[in-house]
């Protein structure tokens, strides 16, 4: 089981955050950045990619090849930090957005989180 945060928006929207490491985040950063609603991020995210990858092939041109496997290191380091603050920087951003953090619940999935918050909060 894991610790998901449930937040809901004035509409009666709901959302499950799951408390630490991301592992979509950390795979497919900038995509999971964009379907989470977070495109301030995921443009940030693809723009220093971008740049990675620029300073890697004019290290690689230049014949600097220990500094471009250095330059490469810096893209799994920005993997590893969305991996590592994905979920807060989502949490950050659906309160942004409106929603109100209502529970922290145990689920095996941010459906079954939602679905026992509904079920804890029936009138």
């Amino acid at each position: 089981m894991k610790q998901f945060n449930v937040y809901e928006n004035p509409s009666g929207m709901k959302e499950a955050v799951k408390q630490g490491w991301s592992w979509p985040g950390f795979f497919f950063n900038w995509i999971w950045c964009f379907v989470k609603k977070m495109s301030g991020l995921g443009f940030g995210v693809l723009g220093a990619f971008f740049g990675v990858g620029i300073l890697s092939g004019i290290l690689e041109m230049s014949e600097a090849y220990g500094l471009s496997i250095l330059v490469n290191f810096a893209g799994i380091g920005i993997s590893i930090w969305v991996g590592s603050n994905g979920n807060e920087k989502r949490q950050e951003n659906l309160v942004g957005r409106g929603f109100e953090l209502k529970t922290t619940v145990s689920a095996s999935n941010p459906e079954g989180a939602i679905a026992m918050y509904v079920k804890e909060n029936q009138d």
